[in-house]
């Protein structure tokens, strides 16, 4: 991502946009003409929400204005069916409007912004970028709208720096007003989601307004849960940053808002089964809480621990004891049967940090919190990468049974949701090893062969037939464990997807290098937790130093510990992350955030097999074209065997 870019070049690019503004803050402003009274009427209209009205109005005024002026209300009539959703319409206004040499720029660059909105909400982001880029530096009095499409783009392409970079410099060019305000929150929406590591490279920034953003939200988050810091750091940030727009209220808010919302329980009950066949899982979880709390400062909190035995037997018994026994903070259960139980409770006596997720038509309490490994998460961010990288068209592979269902499910929803298609879905059985059928059908090949079958009755004779598989595939999905996912690259192969990209979720990987049994799975990109890809360790202790308490237990068990680890890290922001839709915690699970429901999402990382070993795809690398097969040496390899 650009936001791993070395400095030379983020000053580079800080500079260009400097320009953009300063250029643009001096262009003069030009005289505006007469406004039709229907002008008033829309714009009143928008304010309302009512945007059916205000798109009739701007459309009267520029049936009674000559060319520009129509043009411009023609425009404005597009910006608001871009609000409104309608982005049909909304390009075919648009596309309406002429251009050619005599247009002025301003009107020019209002249409691109309005053609790139409709890309942006299409999800189309490299195309919105490009469109305004086109037209960037600009002085014309749309250039604001420019730079504000660039800003929102850079965000959706997780391009978080650059994103804020480009709204700081938008900051001159916005009279105060909600249209300000949403800026400077989306500025700090977009530092708050930049990996601490990140904004710790680049201390101290240049001492400019992005810098003095850039350093605030450094020093907030880095002493959020130190109030007496917090106010010292903040206090020499504002004698850095005398004229920076944050200096006042803006940075008295966040830090007030970070001091209300941190929780600190006296005492936090913790809540497993560490008996019966889950054993095993609920020690690993166990181990990692309890690490993580002995390498944090004391805080006073206590914990205790609780057998709830197989599957969690009575698990609302066991958190009802825990309560009357003084808790303030549940953790656990661990189990997706355990955690419905308080799902569907209504409310609860003292707030609970569930180790799973719950059923999806629950009645869930206000104060139920659910952190999980879900495969959901990684199926996800597969469709995102596979967005970002350009593959429009997805065919999914999956087992045949309830996690095959909430794999592909969740990719679908994303992918689509992202402007996406998925053109087949099909389930394999995860107890056979032959999975030509689903794959012949998923390809189309089956509808190939049967074209051969037609045309050799038709002739009444032999022909040379070689199937062709479906050609509007960009990428495939597949849900697997190591066993069918070793199976199943090497089967697509041979069903002429070679050149096809292939995608997973970490559970085709086990965990470690297995160069012999994994050389087949050259080129397939997958998605797991930084602490299981070596880049999580100073959050939890390294899987080396476990390999000797565990023995064979570590490869199975890892993720629960790391999961333990994160549990208690996230204790003191639950509720600040819940109310705060930016605020992340850089965990040993991933980045992590909570939505409105109270549910955990992560965003890991990505890594593909090469060679028959795991190799971290580069921060750059991640965002290009997904790779086929990792390189020539590899397809020669695979073909000669």
């Amino acid at each position: 991502m650009p936001m791993h870019h070395p400095l030379p070049r983020h000053l580079r690019r800080l500079l260009l946009i400097a320009a953009i503004a300063l250029t643009a803050a001096c262009a003069p402003t030009p005289e505006e003409p007469e406004r039709h009274p229907a002008v008033d009427t829309a714009e009143e209209a928008l304010a309302e929400g009512d945007y059916d009205s205000a798109v009739d109005a701007f459309l009267e005024a520029a049936e009674a204005e000559e060319p520009p002026l129509r043009h411009e209300y023609v425009l404005r009539a597009s910006s608001a069916l871009v609000d409104a959703g309608d982005l049909g319409r909304a390009e075919q206004l648009a596309g309406d409007v002429p251009i050619d040499e005599d247009t002025p720029a301003s009107l020019v660059d209002f249409r691109t912004a309005v053609l790139a909105r409709i890309a942006l909400e299409r999800g189309e982001y490299e195309r919105a970028l490009e469109q305004v880029s086109d037209r960037l530096p600009s002085d014309t009095r749309r250039a604001a709208d420019l730079i504000e499409v660039r800003a929102d783009a850079e965000y959706r392409l997780g391009r978080l720096l650059d994103s804020a970079e480009t709204r700081a410099s938008l900051e001159a060019l916005l009279p105060e007003g909600p249209r300000l305000d949403r800026n400077r929150n989306q500025l700090r929406q977009s530092l708050a989601e930049v990996p601490m590591q990140r904004l710790r490279e680049i201390m101290p920034p240049a001492p400019d307004i992005f810098g003095g953003w850039v350093e605030l939200t450094f020093l907030i988050r880095n002493y959020r849960l130190d109030p007496a810091e917090m106010e010292e750091a903040v206090a020499l940030w504002r004698d850095r940053y005398p004229d920076h727009p944050a200096v006042g209220e803006i940075a008295d808010d966040i830090m007030a808002q970070y001091r209300e919302e941190v929780l600190r329980p006296e005492k936090v009950a913790l809540l497993l089964p560490l008996s019966g066949s889950l054993a095993d899982s609920g020690r690993a979880v166990r181990d990692g809480f309890l690490a993580a709390r002995l390498s944090a400062a004391d805080d006073g909190t206590e914990v205790t621990i609780h057998d709830i035995g197989e599957d969690g037997d009575d698990p609302w018994a066991a958190y009802m004891t825990a309560v009357q026994a003084g808790a303030d903070l549940v953790v656990g259960p661990l189990t997706r049967p355990a955690v419905s139980v308080f799902a569907d409770t209504g409310s609860l006596p003292v707030p609970m940090l569930a180790l799973n997720s719950a059923s999806a038509d629950a009645s869930l309490p206000g104060n139920l919190f659910r952190f999980g490994l879900l495969p959901e998460h990684e199926a996800r961010q597969a469709a995102r990468h596979a967005l970002a990288s350009g593959q429009r068209h997805a065919v999914v592979l999956v087992p045949g049974n309830d996690w095959g269902e909430r794999v592909a499910t969740a990719f679908q929803e994303q992918y689509e949701s992202g402007g996406g298609a998925v053109l087949a879905r099909e389930r394999y059985r995860d107890d056979q090893s032959d999975f030509s059928l689903p794959i012949r059908r998923m390809l189309g090949l089956d509808r190939s062969s049967q074209r051969e079958q037609r045309l050799r009755r038709t002739i009444n004779r032999s022909v040379e037939f070689e199937p062709r598989r479906r050609q509007d595939v960009d990428v495939v999905f597949v849900g697997a464990f190591p066993r069918q996912a070793r199976l199943i690259r090497p089967q697509l192969r041979f069903h002429h997807a070679l050149d096809l990209p292939v995608m997973a979720t970490s559970h085709a990987w086990g965990g470690r290098d297995e160069v012999a049994a994994d050389r087949d799975m050259a080129g397939v990109v997958f998605f797991d937790m930084p602490w299981m890809l070596g880049e999580g360790d100073r959050l939890a202790p390294r899987r080396s130093e476990l390999a000797t308490i565990w023995d064979g237990e570590l490869d199975r068990n890892a993720p629960l510990y790391a999961l333990g680890a994160d549990a208690y890290r996230l204790i003191p922001y639950l509720a600040t992350m819940r109310t705060n839709e930016g605020e992340r915690l850089e965990g040993a699970t991933g980045l992590l955030r909570i939505d409105d429901t109270g549910a955990v999402q992560r965003e890991v990382l990505p890594a593909r097999f090469h060679r028959g070993r795991v190799e971290r795809l580069e921060p750059d690398e991640d965002r290009q074209q997904l790779p086929g097969l990792d390189s020539a040496a590899d397809e020669t390899e695979a073909n000669e065997r």
